[in-house]
């Protein structure tokens, strides 16, 4: 049940960050996004990876570039 929970927050933490990049710019840096998305949610139930596909498939369904600029 906690797991749902986390990964339902995720899911919204993602799309408010998306949400708020897209009235400025064009494009989502996954590096950027991931440091500001686990600043809020320090016990991340997804890796790395995951999380980078998930914020990349939210900023193109908003119609967001995405800049693959992560380590991972």
């Amino acid at each position: 049940m906690a797991t749902e929970i986390q990964a339902r927050r995720l899911k919204m933490l993602i799309e408010q960050y998306v949400e708020v990049r897209k009235k400025r710019h064009d494009v989502v840096s996954l590096s950027q996004a991931e440091r500001a998305i686990l600043s809020v949610l320090r016990d991340c139930p997804v890796s790395g990876r995951e999380l980078d596909d998930m914020i990349a498939a939210s900023a193109l369904a908003h119609g967001l570039g995405v800049a693959f600029d992560t380590t991972a």
